[in-house]
């Protein structure tokens, strides 16, 4: 199994999975991408902390995430 690489900010995240940084907040809320898999917070202390993510592992969950939603649109 791989290990996460956190490493790029909300802003480079959504640069590179070509989505916006409200898209990945979206995507945060209704779960889709998850704290500790797709991204964790940077330091402690605060309301609402920098994050880290895992570009590769949250463009497998939005490939995954794509995949249902169009298999899904085929049945119906």
């Amino acid at each position: 199994m791989a290990q996460s690489v956190f490493a790029a900010t909300t802003k480079e995240a959504a640069t590179q999975l070509r989505v916006s940084d409200a898209t990945l907040w979206r995507l945060r809320r209704e779960g889709v991408l998850k704290a500790g898999v797709h991204y964790r917070a940077m330091g402690t202390g605060t309301a609402r902390p920098p994050l880290l993510w895992d570009v590769e592992a949250s463009d497998q969950a939005l490939a995954q995430r794509s995949r249902r939603l169009l298999a899904g649109q085929q049945q119906g």
